[in-house]
């Protein structure tokens, strides 16, 4: 890459199956693995905006990378400067969308300050669902982008209204274009916290030695235990189309969408009782610890090719069991990437290519 963030230009071989990249606290190893997500989801890992992660005194950032999708060599560069906006390229061809770059190379990131994100905001973890699936499946990620169109139209409907008296046939028409697609969303996540709720559960197993069970609830609920007991989309449009219309008043009075997928709650329990509000440090680390190895299992699952794993200073606030117990999670993957402040001792081993950095 070159430039990028706090880098003029770096060079990094990252073709070993296991690397780990060392570097003082402010050198820029979180950056690396945040230009490896760009190629992959096409924006910010960290939430930055694109001009933010532009080095100071130039006008771009310009990521490539080489990478072997188990047939070919693939080649992928994402552009962006504040003249041109944002570009990405596959093999050198300008793609005519950066949706299109999306499920191409598949990773999956972690990084500390993700655990209090995560846990205190419903919107960090909708994001982490939206992020997964819009990897996994094209078609979601084409319903969610349909999804926000229709409730950007809605809400500028429930502005436009200012207290006026609506047309009910028109506001039903405004929640019928937001409750199919939102009835699809719902159905695909349901379905990917069912398949991933097990996964999940068994790393936790693995970080807590068995002391307490972890689970997923998603808008209030356990997830279910099979996708025989998910409704079908119809019905959860229908359910959807129900809750908008339940209480338009408020909502005119908001002047904004208040149910929906937008604000559907995803949360972490421990022993039953919510993660956020009972677990300690360390247990809520080894929560979204455990999450993003069933991400990765999931994505596996889907596409056939496992993802590459990208742990950003993965071993501060773990103790050493609990560390050697994620080496050990992280054995059966072909590509894992992990950052240090300091070498790590015995719990990583030999396995691991150190390569280290400096500003």
């Amino acid at each position: 890459m070159e430039p990028y963030r706090n880098f003029p230009r770096l060079k990094l071989d990252l073709d070993h199956e296991a690397c780990l990249i060392i570097a003082d606290n402010g050198q820029g190893k979180s950056n690396v693995l945040e230009s490896i997500s760009y190629l992959s989801i096409g924006k910010s890992i960290r939430g930055a905006r694109d001009q933010e992660v532009v080095p100071h005194g130039t006008g771009h950032f310009d990521i490539q990378s080489v990478w072997d999708d188990g047939c070919r060599d693939r080649q992928v560069r994402m552009f962006y400067s504040t003249a041109e906006g944002k570009r990405a390229f596959l093999d050198g061809v300008d793609l005519p969308r950066l949706s299109d770059l999306v499920s191409l190379l598949c990773t999956v990131h972690f990084a500390p300050e993700d655990v209090s994100l995560v846990l205190q905001f419903a919107s960090q973890r909708r994001r982490l669902l939206d992020i997964l699936l819009s990897q996994a499946c094209p078609e979601y990620l084409q319903g969610l982008q349909r999804y926000n169109r229709a409730l950007t139209q809605r809400n500028h409907y429930l502005r436009r209204l200012a207290g006026r008296r609506p047309d009910p046939a028109e506001r039903r028409v405004w929640g019928e274009q937001l409750a199919v697609p939102g009835g699809a969303i719902r159905r695909r996540r349901l379905e990917t916290l069912v398949q991933m709720t097990p996964v999940f559960m068994r790393c936790y197993q693995t970080f807590s030695t068995g002391q307490e069970q972890a689970g997923i609830s998603y808008r209030s609920e356990p997830v279910p235990l099979s996708v025989e007991e998910i409704p079908p989309a119809e019905l959860l449009e229908q359910g959807l189309l129900a809750e908008l219309e339940a209480d338009p008043f408020r909502e005119e009075q908001a002047g904004h969408t208040l149910c929906g997928p937008h604000r559907d709650s995803l949360s972490f329990t421990l022993a039953g009782s919510p993660a956020d509000t009972y677990g300690s440090q360390g247990q809520l680390k080894s929560l979204l610890l455990s999450w993003k190895m069933a991400e990765a299992r999931f994505l596996e699952e889907r596409s056939g090719s496992q993802p590459v794993l990208l742990l950003d200073d993965v071993f501060s606030e773990l103790d050493e069991t609990r560390s050697r117990r994620l080496v050990s999670l992280t054995e059966d993957f072909e590509q894992v990437i992990l950052t240090a402040a300091r070498p790590p001792g015995e719990e990583v081993g030999d396995r691991f290519q150190r390569i280290e950095i400096a500003e």
